[in-house]
């Protein structure tokens, strides 16, 4: 049983390098999927999209069984999908079944709560992740709002690079995925944009107070 933090990039370069494994891209949408996979998945049909490519395609059902036999796969990618599935205990235990190993990427619970855009009733974010680093487990609570959101998904990209740490957990597993439920996080209140702003505009007039009081003494 294996789980630990991993590198996106390097997780690529080493499918790359064995490129003879049975990998598949799980929740692959037809623009951001793994190059490096060679079988795909999604809720959405892209059977056009991946045939006009000469690329396996299956359609999914959500909340369902996965369609695929007993360790079909050497390798499963996960790449922003197990937050949005209500049942992930059991979405989880059925990436066990079907693969050997695998990559999963989820949003810090930060990252989630900057960023609009993703809270779909049907499909979108269901839950915070968190990974337990001195146990080896991932830990989920269902997601609460504690800001007013104000970042788009297309924002967050260009900072991505830049502060990828804060944003995103990347995990290798092998064996077993070890997803533990924690107990819910309350908040007394949610932080509007309304207060951040008038937080951020009062620092800077008390700042330009204090600029103007030095050049007048």
């Amino acid at each position: 049983m294996t789980m630990y933090r991993t590198n996106r990039q390097y997780q690529k370069n080493w499918l790359s390098k064995n490129n003879h494994l049975k990998i598949l891209d799980l929740g692959c949408t037809h623009v951001n999927y793994w190059k490096e996979a060679n079988h795909f998945a999604d809720i959405v049909d892209y059977t056009n999209e991946f045939k006009s490519k000469n690329l396996k395609f299956t359609l999914i059902a959500p909340n369902q069984k996965l369609p695929f036999k007993n360790k079909e796969f050497d390798y499963v990618i996960l790449s922003h999908v197990i937050e949005h599935v209500e049942n992930i205990y059991e979405f989880s235990k059925e990436i066990e079944r079907i693969s050997k190993r695998g990559y999963i990427e989820v949003p810090t619970k930060l990252a989630d709560n900057l960023t609009f855009g993703c809270d779909e009733e049907d499909i979108g974010h269901k839950w915070w992740l968190e990974f337990d680093d001195v146990n080896k487990k991932l830990k989920y609570v269902k997601k609460i709002d504690a800001l007013q959101k104000f970042i788009s998904v297309g924002t967050l990209n260009k900072f991505q690079k830049y502060f990828e740490d804060s944003l995103t957990i990347q995990l290798y597993w092998e064996d077993t995925i070890d997803l533990v439920e924690e107990r819910s996080i309350e908040f007394e209140k949610k932080i509007t944009f309304l207060t951040l702003i008038r937080k951020f505009i009062g620092k800077k007039l008390r700042e330009s107070l204090a600029r103007f009081r030095n050049l007048t003494k």
